[in-house]
């Protein structure tokens, strides 16, 4: 995990050539980079006070260059998870590139780093200046993971920024038009001048934006897949066939589950101590198969030793209603379904951690989840962000308990019709209501959870929305079994003997947790939250 921060200044006086690189928890601060940023002198307000958003990301490191005398600047941080450590921003002989997230393509070896492995392929383009552009779209859709990016051609003045085909890591970008300024951010926040504030917007998925900086345009016609996902329109009821279905699905998590944990090692993780890594757990379904899918890949690869795993279970102080943290549907069910589960694993190191807020915390905290979610908005939004933002900040976890990886179960409702309102929709209405919410989940969710989940040095990972499961979920997977998850139900049932889970209904995290209408029980969730 990483922050990305790119400033191009137009039109505006540009600074000098420099570079700094600040390592470690004492040099590597917001206090620490602003008074030498600002020190440098010439530096525009708005990219210092972008790099308070970008910094929290990265705790290990950031690095800041400036490049094309001076013009552009670029501010990288670095949460290193991959071994070895590589550094930010990474210039080859003609790109300088920012990278956010995690690749799984099979050429990355266990022992190599995701972020050198993106350096090299733009090392060895070695093409004329009318055919480097095909080449990095041509590597950017060779990359398998959860990813946002810049690359800077040093050569053409070209600049190419976006996220990955799903969306999977924050990006935004703003660009004013009279002064030919670019700003790309991985969180932009809202304590920014008013005009830049207006002009951010989040980066769509599967696309790959182009500044010119000769001619000051942005381009936004590059596409890292064609076409957008599309389900499958059939229906198969064979019982044969239907099992066939949960048996390949289930595989296709099991080898996802498994990408995502065999190659954490943190920065200073001692060979001889367990990795910490988290769980978004509430004890409902889509969290529940992600545990079992875990407890299996540790199993199976001899893996005991090495992992311990933390569920993070957050619960609320309502005072509207009076609950108190051990009170709410989450609370009970994550109980539950933790016990159930660790009847089937009693070998492993399952931990069950209660993440209570207290109504004090929530007025507290507030004011931040609302600034690092903008441009979302709603109470709807801040319910759902303030929950994953207390999750990730696991404050009552010692040093040793931390867990800098964080799994999560989205993806489920969204690909296989988890939502109540799908239930009664014929098999017509179906079908464009799936293709949106798989293609706009970006935008929906996202977006807004990445950037206030990693603000606390951590970073979330996807099995559900791994581009092999979602490209054959959508294109494989029957509507008959795409109805209240039918086909995860199953699996929870028939594959891992877990009766109880696959029965439990859909219940959203700001409804279970109980951090939706806090205080006024007529408030509505598209209401905008101030």
């Amino acid at each position: 995990m990483c922050g990305i921060l790119l400033y191009h200044n137009g039109l505006k006086k540009a600074t000098a050539d420099i570079s700094l690189e600040l390592e470690g928890s004492k040099e590597n601060t917001i206090e620490n980079i602003n008074s030498k940023l600002q020190n440098i002198g010439n530096i525009d307000p708005v990219f210092l006070q972008e790099s308070q958003y970008i910094v929290q990301r990265g705790p290990n490191y950031s690095g800041f260059e400036t490049i094309n005398n001076g013009k552009t600047l670029l501010l990288s941080s670095v949460l290193s998870l991959r071994s070895p450590f590589v550094k930010q921003p990474i210039k080859t002989k003609r790109f300088v590139i920012q990278y956010n997230g995690e690749l799984y393509n099979d050429e990355i070896s266990i022992d190599n780093n995701d972020t050198k492995f993106i350096g090299d392929l733009l090392e060895n383009v070695n093409v004329e200046d009318e055919y480097v552009e095909s080449e990095i779209l041509n590597i950017i859709r060779f990359l398998k993971g959860e990813f946002a990016y810049s690359i800077i051609d040093t050569k053409t003045g070209n600049i190419y920024f976006g996220r990955d085909s799903i969306g999977r890591r924050s990006l935004s970008y703003c660009f004013l038009e009279k002064t030919k300024e670019l700003i790309v951010s991985s969180c932009n926040g809202s304590k920014i001048e008013q005009t830049y504030k207006e002009g951010f917007v989040n980066c769509l998925n599967n696309i790959v934006y182009v500044y010119n900086q000769n001619t000051n345009t942005l381009r936004d016609d590059l596409k890292i897949n064609p076409e957008p996902y599309r389900v499958m329109e059939g229906v198969i009821e064979g019982e044969q066939e239907v099992q066939g279905l949960e048996k390949e699905l289930y595989q296709k998590l099991k080898e996802s589950c498994f990408k995502r944990l065999i190659n954490i090692h943190p920065l200073e993780q001692k060979e001889t101590e367990k990795i910490n890594i988290g769980l978004l757990f509430s004890g409902g379904l889509d969290c529940s198969l992600v545990l079992i899918l875990l407890c299996q890949c540790i199993l199976e690869n001899n893996l005991i030793d090495k992992f311990t795993i933390n569920l993070l279970n957050v619960a609320f102080e309502n005072p509207r209603t009076s609950m108190q943290p051990d009170d709410v549907p989450d609370r009970k069910l994550g109980t539950k379904s933790h016990s159930e589960i660790i009847e089937s694993f009693p070998n492993l190191d399952i931990k069950f951690h209660k993440i209570n807020v207290s109504a004090e915390d929530y007025l507290k905290y507030k004011p931040i989840v609302l600034d690092y979610m903008y441009p979302k908005n709603t109470e709807m939004d801040l319910s759902i962000a303030i929950a994953f933002y207390f999750a990730s900040k696991q404050n009552n976890l010692s040093s040793n308990e931390f867990s800098k990886v964080l799994f999560s179960g989205l993806g489920a409702d969204e690909i296989y019709g988890g939502y109540h309102k799908f239930n009664n929709k014929s098999n017509e209405e179906l079908i464009p209501e799936l293709n949106k919410q798989i293609n706009n989940i970006h935008d929906r969710n996202l977006n807004r959870d990445d950037k206030v989940i990693a603000i606390n040095g951590v970073e979330l990972r996807y099995p559900f929305l791994d581009e092999n499961v979602v490209e054959w979920s959508t294109s494989c997977v029957p509507l008959n079994l795409k109805r209240n998850k039918t086909i995860l139900r199953n699996i929870a049932r028939n594959i891992f003997n877990f009766r109880d889970i696959s029965l439990e209904p859909k219940r959203a995290i700001q409804f279970g947790s109980k951090s939706a209408k806090m205080f006024d029980s007529k408030i509505k969730g598209t209401d905008k939250s101030c």
